[in-house]
């Protein structure tokens, strides 16, 4: 089972736990127990999450996107872009 899968499923037990008609004493163990297996597999999806990340993703917090610069010209074409072609001897 993937760790999504777990969340899920943990997510779904809390959610229908009061229905199941359990004593409020067995719920209330029951509500701590998935607290602490959702807690954990939040602790695992991060620390995976870090680790598998690249080392300058995670300094800016994910990638953004970033406009490439035009090029500068170099002289030569830009004396042929203005109409005064220099000579080279």
């Amino acid at each position: 089972m993937t760790l999504d899968t777990l969340i899920m499923l943990a997510g779904a037990l809390v959610a229908l736990l009061p229905f199941l008609g359990f004593p409020n004493s067995w719920d209330n163990v029951l509500l701590f127990i998935a607290g602490i297996f959702v807690i954990a597999l939040g602790i695992i999806v991060r620390r995976r999450l870090g680790r598998s990340a690249e080392p300058g993703l995670r300094k800016t917090g994910g990638t953004t996107y970033m406009e490439s610069q035009p090029r500068q010209p170099d002289a030569s074409s830009a004396s042929i872009a203005h109409g005064t072609k220099e000579t080279v001897e």
